[in-house]
């Protein structure tokens, strides 16, 4: 039984030049897919390389305690600390407004001071 809407006679075999074309074609389908799968490749090496690289700082070791004095303003309180590597940051707030201090870890000196004063 045969389906009345694709009669017989459309399947007739292709001529040398259609079957170039469909040679082609699918010579181009095959490498355009190829490098879209090559470049799904490359991202999801760059993804798997940026999770799993791991960043180690050196962190300080002291063979004793630390004991250093820093000034601190009159009715002056620490609000915050961060170590990042051989430096510190401790930041001290007054009623004359806060500064940010950078602390050499090795020498315990204040290598920066950043006052932070109300505007005029």
């Amino acid at each position: 039984m045969t389906n009345p809407n694709f009669p017989e006679d459309e399947d007739k075999p292709l001529d040398a030049a259609q079957l170039r074309l469909q040679a082609k074609l699918k010579r181009l389908l095959f490498w355009s897919t190829g490098v879209m799968v090559l470049g799904l490749v490359a991202v999801f090496a760059a993804i798997f390389y940026r999770v799993t690289r791991v960043d180690v700082k050196p962190v300080p070791t002291f063979d004793h305690p630390i004991i250093a004095e820093l000034p601190m303003p009159e009715g002056g309180r620490v609000a915050s600390t961060r170590i990042d590597g051989n430096r510190m940051t401790v930041t001290l707030e007054s009623t004359r407004g806060a500064a940010i201090l950078v602390v050499d870890l090795e020498t315990m000196k204040v290598v920066r001071r950043l006052d932070l004063v109300a505007g005029k």
